[in-house]
């Protein structure tokens, strides 16, 4: 269960497949009002070179958009230092605490087995609290196959930014950061991580065929098919991780379709699919939607 909480953290590749990424379908939406188009692209966040060219149709609609929109700004020298400041006041334990202080002991040897397996030191994530480890287990994972997040959908589009076009941040590093440093169950957390890690790459892979077919009913499936049922610690996770951030993002998406200009908005593929995703809310408050 929890390694599709995972999945859905960063929205992780873990293998190149043997596809032609301009002939790729990906998650891709037009929505338009009488004022303004927004294109809507599902991201994922850690790729390689399989995944370019991208398709010629999200190339243009990015050449004839005059703002891009992603989750964060991830190259703002202030996203940076606000990461660098939440992790060294809240990230990491201060003075002699270490995660073996605030985990079960099964917890803590199913870690340490997981690290020397991978030859990672203890000490790279001794310091850091338990939601922390989670997102940087599955950094770990994406690595360690060859995927970076430099290569990451968002990361590409931010990278071909001139200066006729503007950059707009839905969130801040403060914002993610704190879903996971917020986790109340966090043993439990780590300690399913654990099991499910090697049942990852799989998992990843089918994610990714998924998304380089548009299946976005494949996609919510892995993601959010029974995840969260009966789980009141997963439902608790979810709604900040997912289904508060949807509400949030297209309050933002709603005002730029009040406004002149075209946006291209970038956001991780989980927050577009499902009843409770971006494309769905925008669909109920009446715009009109076009998958493309």
């Amino acid at each position: 269960m929890i390694k599709k909480i995972i999945s859905g953290v960063v929205l992780y590749a873990l293998f190149s497949l043997p596809l032609v990424a301009s002939e790729d379908r990906a998650l891709f939406w037009r929505v338009d009002s009488a004022e303004s188009t927004v294109y809507l692209l599902g991201s994922i966040h850690f790729a390689d070179d399989s995944f370019y060219p991208l398709r010629k149709e999200i190339e243009q609609a990015f050449e004839l958009s005059e703002t891009l929109v992603v989750e964060v700004d991830i190259n703002a020298p202030e996203s940076m230092a606000s990461f660098q400041r939440l992790m060294q006041e809240e990230g990491v334990y201060g003075g002699d605490e270490t995660l073996r202080d605030h985990l079960s002991r099964k917890t803590y040897e199913d870690l340490q087995g997981y690290l020397k397996e991978l030859d990672v030191p203890l000490y790279l994530v001794e310091k850091q609290k338990p939601g922390i480890v989670v997102l940087t287990l599955a950094a770990i994972e994406a690595q360690r196959v060859g995927l970076n997040p430099e290569q990451g959908i968002d990361s590409y589009f931010l990278s071909r930014i001139k200066n006729n076009k503007k950059i707009v941040a839905l969130e801040t590093i403060d914002e993610q950061l704190r879903i996971f440093l917020d986790i109340e169950d966090a043993d439990a957390l780590l300690q399913d991580s654990l099991h499910s890690l090697e049942e990852l790459e799989e998992e990843m892979e089918i994610l990714i065929n998924a998304w380089k077919q548009g299946d976005e009913k494949a996609i919510y499936q892995l993601l959010f098919k029974d995840v969260v049922d009966g789980n009141a610690a997963i439902i608790d996770l979810y709604e900040r991780l997912y289904f508060q951030r949807n509400i949030k993002m297209t309050g933002s998406i709603k005002n730029y379709l009040k406004q002149k200009g075209q946006y291209f908005v970038v956001v991780g593929g989980g927050h577009l699919v499902g009843d409770k995703g971006i494309v769905h809310l925008l669909k109920n408050a009446g715009y009109r939607i076009n998958r493309l």
